[in-house]
């Protein structure tokens, strides 16, 4: 990926002490996170506005506070204390099983488009987020 002001981003870095390393696990916890912000995010903010076109302001406002957490779990994923990395794992479990679930239910793979209700999906994504969290205790790495 080219930035656009390399030099300035490189001082920015340097200058606060940032140290970035990504890996697998960082990236998947990166879009896993940033993909929980941005469903909880969206639907608070479509849920509570009582105007007509919500979602209008609902789903960039949720982009954007998901794309911050992904940009802020992506560059600090490696210093986080062991407990905050539990969370941050069950939230990015939590939002990939989501998107697993959805894409599952769009392509109506093995007939499961009928089973597959918000209901059924949710529970489903906090019984992943709860063993991710498990795994990443396991694990301690």
């Amino acid at each position: 990926m080219r930035l656009l002001f390399p030099r300035l981003a490189e001082r920015f870095i340097s200058e606060h002490g940032i140290r970035v390393s990504m890996n697998k696990r960082s990236v998947a916890a990166a879009v896993g996170a940033g993909t929980t912000v941005f469903l909880v995010t969206a639907v608070a903010v479509i849920e509570l506005l009582h105007v007509e076109f919500s979602a209008l302001v609902g789903l960039p406002v949720g982009l954007l506070a998901g794309a911050g957490v992904a940009v802020v779990v992506a560059a600090r994923y490696d210093v986080l204390a062991s407990p905050v990395r539990y969370a941050v794992d069950a939230a990015a479990g939590f939002g990939l099983a989501v998107v697993v679930l959805l894409a599952v239910g769009y392509v109506n793979a093995a007939g499961l488009r009928a089973v597959l209700s918000t209901d059924v999906t949710v529970g489903i994504a906090v019984v992943v987020a709860a063993f991710t969290a498990l795994a990443s205790w396991r694990t301690n790495d």
